[in-house]
């Protein structure tokens, strides 16, 4: 029996930047998973222990959960979702994204500024209340 040996040669598959070549070579490499997946299970704790110490204060509270939690949603997309192998392009149409949501939430400032005091005299009855005719006996 004769074989075929096929003699083309394949060309080598080479990564299109210097990061998908390093990316390339860690392949197999889980470390920085499990970095990251250690640092945003200390990030939640602290979460909870943040929030357990601002109970009482709304603004504080909410800014740094928020804080954090943009923290983590960074790494998660960072490392798991694989974007610091991403070329710039990708952070170029993200960035008007992010740019609108900061606007929007600009927009709705004003709603949470002037919001009305409530009044510190007693609001007077309605006319359906008054109108009811006493109880004869």
């Amino acid at each position: 029996m004769t074989e075929t040996i096929d003699a083309t040669p394949t060309p080598p598959v080479v990564p299109a930047t210097p990061a998908q070549a390093e990316a390339a070579a860690e392949a197999e490499a889980h470390d920085p998973y499990l970095k990251v997946l250690f640092g945003l299970m200390v990030m939640t704790i602290l979460e909870y222990f943040y929030a357990r110490v601002f109970k009482d204060a709304p603004g504080p509270l909410i800014f740094g959960l928020v804080l954090m939690a943009a923290a983590k949603a960074s790494l998660v997309g960072w490392f798991f979702m694989h974007l610091k192998y991403e070329r710039l392009w990708v952070f170029l149409v993200l960035a008007p994204a992010c740019v609108l949501a900061l606007i929007l939430t600009a927009l709705l400032f004003p709603d949470f500024v002037m919001q009305h005091e409530p009044l510190d005299e007693p609001v007077p009855a309605t006319a359906s209340a008054s109108a009811t005719p006493p109880i004869a006996s």
